[in-house]
């Protein structure tokens, strides 16, 4: 079970690990990794656990695995390379050990390996920053869940959270549901913003060639085309779901496609450019109005949904949308929304 360098006819003292798996290892390299080994081993030895050979045994309170990941960090690279951290599971002990044991380059390195998993699994690595007291990094796990849906499938470390740690990632994720709509209530970031853009946004206006125009939007008092009515009114839809500049940016090749069907040359022309650039756009208000929301993990700041600054539009005159009918203002205000990381988490950051 254990393998090369722990094995070295040189090692100076066997290493015990809980479940009782034995490493032979050379205490220099692990003295000059931490400065608190010593001391640790020496509280240990006064167990009295016996000798093999001529080697002492010391127990440790960490398993085989976690004991392998740690002593590998430790031992020079033309030994032993770093080791990987591939699991999750090993997250929370191997980070406790580097704590113990006082290896800060072990702990970044835990760090870094939690951030690289949570595009794909944000939830599990929310929970893990909590319960390691990783502020910044439980910051940002809660802004990647922004990315799916607002109730979660149960994942394996929801234990290691409180019911009050998750209520407050959920009230984060519909805050920010609810401030991203002033995106279709004012579209100003369109028409003062988006307008200085390379292609402005003349080529949304209906009017110039035979295609449909919505009937929700306004542009300065101009109907946009309908395709791209229907872009917006299904992006905003979803963002109440997913709350992230990530979401816009999956409804532009259905509208790519859509558009090319249609045979309009003017409409098709270059229109692959113009909504990739647009989306990037819209993708990019999307994330500067949630990085606005604050994660409360106490539950205690009043809630005001975040808005735009209000602009008026060229022409003296305000870009907005139309209420889709069925709704009122007040609909878009009830819920508390999730704010992110930046308010009181448990823990260090």
């Amino acid at each position: 079970m254990v393998a090369p360098p722990f094995l070295h006819a040189k090692a100076d003292i066997i290493l015990r690990s809980s479940d009782g798996v034995d490493f032979r290892v050379i205490t220099l390299f692990l003295n000059l990794a931490s400065s608190s080994f010593h001391s640790i081993i020496e509280q240990a030895a006064q167990s009295d656990q016996g000798v093999e050979g001529d080697l002492p045994i010391v127990p440790v309170e960490e398993n085989h695995r976690v004991l392998d990941i740690w002593l590998r960090f430790c031992y020079p690279s033309t030994l032993a390379e770093d080791p990987p951290l591939h699991e999750l599971e090993d997250i929370i002990p191997v980070l406790e050990a580097a704590r113990k044991y006082s290896l800060k380059p072990l702990e970044h390195k835990v760090r870094q390996a939690l951030k690289s998993r949570m595009e794909k699994e944000p939830l599990r690595c929310f929970a893990l920053a909590m319960r390691a007291q990783l502020n910044i990094e439980a910051t940002l796990a809660a802004e990647y869940t922004l990315r799916q849906s607002l109730i979660p499938a149960r994942f394996p470390e929801i234990d290691l959270i409180t019911a009050k740690e998750l209520l407050a990632l959920l009230t984060y994720h519909q805050r920010c549901g609810i401030s991203v709509q002033s995106l279709g209530t004012d579209l100003s970031w369109i028409t003062s913003d988006y307008s200085l853009n390379a292609t402005g946004y003349q080529w949304i206006i209906g009017g110039s060639c035979g295609c449909e125009s919505g009937n929700r939007f306004l542009l300065n008092g101009q109907r946009p085309l309908k395709w791209w009515s229907d872009y917006m009114e299904k992006s905003l839809m979803s963002l109440y779901d997913k709350p992230s500049g990530h979401t816009v940016l999956v409804g532009v090749g259905d509208t790519v496609r859509g558009v090319r069907a249609t045979g309009c040359s003017q409409c098709c022309s270059n229109i692959l450019v113009k909504m990739t650039g647009f989306a990037e756009f819209f993708s990019m208000m999307v994330d500067m109005l949630t990085t606005k929301v604050d994660l409360d993990m106490e539950l205690l700041k009043p809630f005001v949904p975040v808005t735009l600054p209000t602009k008026e539009a060229p022409g003296g005159t305000t870009a907005q949308m139309k209420p889709p009918s069925g709704t009122s203002a007040r609909g878009a205000t009830m819920g508390g929304k999730r704010g992110r990381g930046r308010g009181r988490g448990r823990g260090k950051s």
